[in-house]
């Protein structure tokens, strides 16, 4: 996903029209391509909270982290169809994050990294040296394959109405949560959803735009834990909420986005103490795209 901000100005010159609440808007997000450019920038903030209580022990631990990203990208390869290209170049001005007051930047930041698929998993280099992940684990994350659902399958096949909700198709959002466990995080997919809402359609320089909400909430059975795996309360869940500004006619590169992610998960530990996990996690993420 990816956020906005736009000066009360600009969007008096360019918003034009306002969808009416009766009609129908199919929506269609952008496909890129092969050539395409554009200008990124996104920002994260995470605060933290570890409670531990046992007989022996009563903690608490917690740590904010920020961090910001910025960047330009050019697709230089990619199938037609596929979400992802296989070949791309980004180059990045700012790539830092900030724990508990302190700000490291990334080994790449000021850098060119070109991005390509091997085929069991991408490859991030800088002047002709590979990155190991231990050096670029944030990108090492983002590409992971299993770790990036198709945008495309959050939005309905029909159209809707403004104000209009919808629910991805149990079968289709269990895949999606399927791909989404790993080795620290067990997800009851039955129990999961994704439900989204266009809220609002307008016009900009010929292209039809739109607002659209989603709520993804992920119930969590298992957490994994310095190696050790504890089950989860039945009420253990994530659940990220945000809104989507974008091209819902598939005819231009532009999104704005903003989302919070909430964490409360806790487990029940062998000797009768429990541990519980909550985390309030924000990002913002402007896309545009740049002239070639």
């Amino acid at each position: 996903m990816r956020t906005l901000l736009a000066s009360v100005l600009v969007i008096a010159l360019n918003a034009g029209s306002v969808g009416a609440a009766d009609e129908t808007y199919t929506i269609k997000l952008y496909e890129s391509k092969k050539g395409d450019k554009s200008a990124t920038e996104k920002s994260e903030g995470a605060k933290v909270v570890l409670f531990i209580d046992t007989a022996d022990m009563n903690d608490k631990d917690d740590a904010v982290i920020d961090s910001r990203e910025s960047y330009t990208e050019e697709i230089l390869e990619k199938k037609a169809g596929d979400s992802r290209a296989t070949k791309l170049l980004r180059k990045y001005t700012v790539a830092e994050k900030t724990v508990k007051g302190e700000t490291t930047k990334a080994v790449f930041a000021g850098k060119s990294v070109l991005i390509e698929d091997k085929g069991d998993a991408y490859q991030f280099s800088v002047d002709g040296k590979v990155l190991e992940e231990r050096d670029a684990p944030e990108l090492y994350k983002s590409f992971k394959k299993n770790n990036r659902p198709n945008p495309r399958e959050f939005i309905p096949k029909e159209a809707v109405k403004i104000g209009a909700d919808w629910k991805v198709p149990a079968a289709e959002s269990a895949k999606m949560f399927k791909a989404l466990n790993d080795d620290r995080m067990k997800i009851d997919v039955e129990k999961s959803t994704i439900e989204g809402k266009l809220v609002k359609a307008y016009k900009r320089g010929g292209a039809q735009l739109g607002v659209i909400e989603l709520t993804i909430t992920v119930a969590v059975t298992e957490i994994d834990l310095n190696g050790q795996s504890f089950k989860t309360t039945a009420d253990s869940k994530v659940v990220l909420k945000g809104t989507l500004d974008t091209c819902i006619d598939g005819t231009i590169d532009f999104e704005e986005s903003k989302a919070e992610t909430t964490i409360d998960i806790t487990a029940e530990l062998p000797d009768s103490g429990s541990l519980t996990l909550q985390s309030t996690i924000t990002n913002a993420v402007k896309v545009n795209a740049l002239k070639k």
